[in-house]
């Protein structure tokens, strides 16, 4: 059974790479507001209260956040109670994209070991990984909130490497999809980099760190990783 975080301390030698989460292993059906028209409908709320209770959630991502929601519209729920099913919703409209499975599997079999650093909440993107069955096909996971670091933060990446019994190295990889925390992110911590993103890639910002390869997607950045 593979155990997860710093419970797994692989040797030195073996290949580490960082990895996004959200649009690099995953990706969500719908719009990030799109669960609020479900919320409404479940609890007696009118569909145009939708946009209001987004707002209300995206100032705090949590169940402080809902038990504001609560209060305003009278739900006799509390706010834990309200935030489970949140976690459980934003869970079960996610999937993996296609071949990322597959290249976990084939990057764990050649030795690499793989931690997910990811930005968001800890309860809800642990949420995702389970419910997509990635979770046991990485061997830490470290999120910016339990963190209290966002990438680009290095404090980030360097508890992920914490976190295996590791210390990063310029041998180290970081792939993701986003140029502003993922690229700038490898860059202040001293190691490689895959840009997901389409060919040819958009321009990028001047003076934004380059990074080392591009992938139009996750199972490509893996082959890339795995050619000899």
């Amino acid at each position: 059974m593979i155990q997860h975080d710093s419970s797994r301390h692989p040797g030195p030698h073996r290949p580490l790479l960082l990895i996004d989460l959200d649009h690099t292993l995953v990706e969500r059906d719908g719009a990030a507001d799109a669960w609020t028209s479900g919320f409404c409908t479940a609890h007696g709320l009118p569909e145009e209260a939708a946009p209001t209770v987004f707002a209300l959630l995206r100032a705090e991502r949590s169940p402080a956040g809902f038990a504001r929601i609560a209060a305003h519209y009278g739900i006799a729920r509390s706010g834990a109670d309200l935030w489970e099913e949140h976690v459980a919703r934003e869970a079960a409209r996610t999937h993996p994209i296609p071949g990322v499975p597959e290249a976990l599997a084939a990057l764990r079999e050649a030795g690499w070991t793989i931690a997910v650093v990811t930005n968001g909440s800890t309860d809800v993107q642990r949420a995702k990984l389970a419910h997509t069955g990635l979770l046991p096909a990485v061997d830490a996971v470290c999120v910016s909130e339990e963190a209290g670091a966002p990438k680009p933060d290095p404090a980030i990446f360097h508890l992920a490497a914490t976190r295996l019994g590791r210390t990063l190295t310029p041998a180290d990889w970081m792939v993701g999809n986003n140029p502003a925390t993922d690229l700038r992110g490898a860059h202040a911590t001293g190691i490689r980099s895959i840009w997901i993103t389409p060919d040819p890639p958009p321009p990028l910002p001047p003076a934004h760190p380059a990074p080392t390869r591009t992938a139009p997607d996750t199972p490509a950045a893996a082959a890339l990783l795995l050619a000899p």
